[in-house]
C-alpha cells in the first residue's frame, strides 16, 4: 500500500518530468537506509557471507548517494557515527582480539571509504568522459578547467594581453560568474550603467583593455604593445563603449563595498582617476 502510494505522489511525478537529482537522492537515501539496516542486523554475525554482503552494499549505496548530491554525505555521516560507536563498543568488549579488532578498522574503511571514495570518483570520471564539449553552461568553471574541452575558444587564446584586446574578467569568488554590464542604470545611488556578476556565456561580458588618453598606443600593423604588470590601463566596455568606473557611493546590495558602474563614452576628454586601473594580474 505504501509503494503504491509512493508511486501515485504528485511530487514525484512533477520531478521525474525535470532534468533533477532529486529522484535519484530520494531513491539512493533508501536505499543506503535499507543496506545500513541489514547491516545493523547481522552486527553480531561479523565476517560472515551475509555480513560481509550487507557492508559492502552499505559502501556502495553510500557512494552512489553522495555522488547524486552533496546533502547524501548526511547519510554517509549517519552511517560514520554508528561505525564509530560500534567500533569503540567492540574496543570494550573483553573478548575483542587485537587481531580481530584491527580487521573490524580494515574491513570497514575498504568497504565504507575506499569503495565509497572508488564510486564518487568514477562517477566524475563518467561524466567529464560523457560531457567533454564547450557549452554555455561551463562559464562558471575555471578557465583553466574550460581550456580542456572541446570546442572552446580558450585553448587558441594568448596568454598576454595586448592593448586593444577584447578580454572577460571572472571573479576569484565562485559563483558570481564574469563581469558584466548592460545599458540598464542604477534606479539609485549613480544612476548610471549597472555593472553586475554574470555567469553565462554573453556578448555583454567583453572588456577592451586601453591605455589612458594621455598616452599613446604604441600598436601598429606589425607590432603589439603587451600590457604589463603594474599598467595603468581602462577598461571600456565592448558593447555600450563605456569605460568601468566608481567612486564613493554605496553599493544597492552591500552598504560595505563601492557600487561600479560604466560612465562616459570613449572619446577624449579629461582624465578622471576613478576610471584608472591597476593591472596585477602578472603578479600570479
Amino acid at each position: 500500500m505504501r509503494a503504491g502510494c509512493l508511486c501515485v505522489d504528485n511530487a514525484l511525478c512533477t520531478i521525474s518530468r525535470f532534468i533533477l537529482l532529486d529522484a535519484m537522492l530520494l531513491f539512493f537515501t533508501a536505499m543506503s537506509a535499507l543496506s545500513f539496516s541489514g547491516l545493523y542486523k547481522h552486527r553480531l554475525q561479523s565476517f560472515t557471507r551475509v555480513w560481509w554482503g550487507w557492508l559492502f552494499a552499505t559502501g556502495v549505496v553510500l557512494g552512489l548517494v553522495a555522488s547524486s548530491k552533496w546533502v547524501g554525505f548526511f547519510s554517509v555521516g549517519l552511517v560514520g557515527l554508528y561505525t564509530v560507536w560500534e567500533l569503540y563498543d567492540i574496543f570494550g568488549q573483553s573478548r575483542t582480539r587485537i587481531r580481530s579488532y584491527a580487521l573490524h578498522w580494515s574491513a570497514r574503511i575498504v568497504a565504507l571509504v575506499v569503495v565509497l571514495l572508488a564510486i564518487y570518483m568514477l562517477c566524475f570520471r563518467i561524466h567529464f568522459r560523457l560531457l567533454y564539449k564547450s557549452g554555455p553552461g561551463d562559464v562558471p568553471m575555471d578557465s583553466l578547467f574550460q581550456a580542456g574541452l572541446q570546442g572552446t575558444g580558450l585553448a587558441n587564446q594568448p596568454m598576454d594581453n595586448s592593448y586593444g584586446s577584447v578580454i572577460t574578467l571572472k571573479s576569484a569568488v565562485p559563483g558570481v560568474g564574469l563581469l558584466h554590464s548592460h545599458a540598464n542604470t542604477y534606479p539609485d545611488g549613480s544612476k548610471q550603467q549597472q555593472v553586475t556578476g554574470y555567469t553565462h556565456a554573453d556578448q555583454n561580458n567583453n572588456w577592451v583593455v586601453e591605455i589612458m588618453h594621455s598616452q599613446a598606443r604604441g600598436n601598429t600593423s606589425e607590432t603589439l604593445e603587451f600590457e604589463r604588470n603594474g599598467n595603468i590601463v581602462r577598461l571600456v566596455h565592448a558593447g555600450t563603449n563605456r569605460n568601468l568606473h566608481s567612486h564613493a557611493v554605496a553599493a544597492i546590495l552591500n552598504f560595505l563595498f563601492f557600487a561600479p558602474f560604466t560612465f562616459g563614452f570613449d572619446y577624449p576628454v579629461e582624465e578622471l582617476a576613478n576610471r584608472k586601473w591597476l593591472s596585477l594580474w602578472n603578479v600570479y
